[in-house]
């Protein structure tokens, strides 16, 4: 009998391309609204919604290139002056991502970067499950399949990952199947590197839900056809920057825009509040000095943020505070029922974190009182941080606000609007604006 399995599409189809804004857009005159209390949830409901209309968010993208667009204007007409900055990016349009058994069955994944295409032939070889005490020579010329332990997995450079590939495609497998078993059980999406592979060969991601009879047939040794099919290249994807000349204090405001899917709790929490606390910072503090990034190219290892740190700010001496709001700002908290089945939360998940200064800290755990995870924040140090955060950290700048985490439906189709609310982001967003704005007084 034919089976499939397949990630959870959106119900939202990317717009059309828009032609971008210029160079810089018209500087509008804000009006200070000193002490305006935070948006309501309606609000950050309504650009929730806005940013996952746009579609799939990878970067250089239909549906980037549509967030882009809209952020420019949304950032303009709270006062900033907007130019984009490009970024040269990688990319794969999957047009097909599976693995096939001599039955029929058919599992559906996503491709890999470093891509390596298969052509429309597709590529046959027997499958072996991969351990690291397997001999090595039994793996050479087949199709191997790698089960990642349990984790809200998001990147190809994580240790424990970044360690299994590197291994199983020293032993010249023809092609490797990487397994992320997450709390959905749902193909997850791998951040990488740009960089071209050391072995290259396809590689292809699977969920764990479903494939009892692909990893059967491993374990017999069985034949199997692996197709990654598609277009693949280099484009130019956009950061978004955003300029006030002020007398005051220097701040710097930054978020992601982009992701492998729609994104909804992974980016678009953190863009809802970003606009938020742009054009409150706008209207509310008319004599700061301040800096927007809106980056692309958050899928390979951050390159838009590499380029506006190293381009769009001032020097870390110079910089009074930097707020950066990175992945799952508000996510939906959730029941896992059973392996792969879950039950939706009215509440926030806490497994995201919260970095600060060490001078902001009792700021910080004040005015994130009862926000979950946000409550107990860190010392913000490149160890404790990941993503963007990371990179600021390393460029130097240490007066930082920052968030990160992984929800249980990140990087995985899935993540639409199910995955937060703008409830859930006004209760994360209510503590981050009473912090920022002590902070500044």
């Amino acid at each position: 009998m034919h089976k499939k399995q397949s990630g959870t599409k959106s119900n939202f189809t990317p717009t059309r391309r828009s032609a971008l804004v210029g160079s810089s857009c018209a500087f509008v005159p804000s009006v200070a609204i000193a002490g305006s209390p935070p948006a309501e949830p309606a609000h950050f409901q309504a650009d929730l919604e806005r940013y996952v209309s746009f579609g799939t968010h990878q970067s250089g993208s239909i549906g980037d290139q549509a967030t882009v667009q809209w952020i420019s204007s949304r950032i303009s007409a709270s006062g900033y002056r907007v130019s984009l900055q490009p970024i040269d990016v990688p990319f794969f349009d999957e047009t097909r991502a599976t693995v096939t058994l001599s039955n029929g069955s058919e599992f559906v994944g996503i491709g890999q970067h470093p891509i390596t295409l298969t052509g429309k032939d597709g590529l046959s070889a027997p499958l072996i499950l991969w351990r690291e005490d397997l001999d090595q020579s039994a793996i050479a010329g087949k199709i191997a399949v790698i089960m990642l332990p349990f984790g809200r997995h998001s990147s190809a450079l994580q240790p424990v990952i970044a360690r299994l590939i590197k291994a199983a495609s020293e032993a010249n497998p023809r092609a490797l199947i990487v397994v992320t078993d997450g709390p959905s059980g749902e193909a997850l999406a791998l951040n990488a590197l740009d960089e071209p592979a050391d072995r290259p060969m396809p590689i292809l991601v699977l969920g764990s839900r479903g494939i009892q009879s692909l990893l059967q047939a491993a374990r017999n040794g069985a034949s199997a056809k692996l197709y990654l099919e598609g277009r693949t290249g280099r484009r130019i994807a956009n950061n978004v920057v955003g300029r006030r000349v002020g007398t005051g204090k220097k701040i710097v405001l930054t978020t992601p825009l982009s992701g492998w899917f729609t994104c909804a709790a992974e980016r678009g929490s953190g863009v809802s509040a970003f606009l938020a606390l742009a054009d409150w910072l706008a209207r509310a503090h008319p004599n700061l000095d301040v800096t927007l990034g809106a980056m692309t190219g958050h899928e390979f290892e951050n390159l838009g943020s590499k380029k506006f740190n190293a381009q769009m700010v001032p020097p870390p001496g110079d910089v009074d505070l930097w707020v950066h709001l990175g992945a799952s700002f508000a996510a939906r908290d959730w029941h896992e029922l059973a392996p792969g089945l879950l039950a939706p939360l009215p509440s926030m998940d806490a497994q995201h974190y919260l970095l600060g200064h060490e001078s902001f800290l009792p700021v910080l755990r004040q005015a994130m009182k009862g926000v979950p995870g946000f409550e107990v924040p860190y010392a913000a140090s490149v160890k404790a941080a990941a993503g963007e955060a990371k990179q600021i950290l390393i460029d130097g700048y240490t007066k930082l606000i920052a968030n990160f985490g992984a929800h249980r439906l990140h990087h995985a189709r899935s993540d639409g609007l199910q995955a937060t609310d703008g409830a859930l982001i006004r209760q994360a967003y209510v503590g981050l604006q009473s912090a920022v704005s002590k902070i500044l007084t």
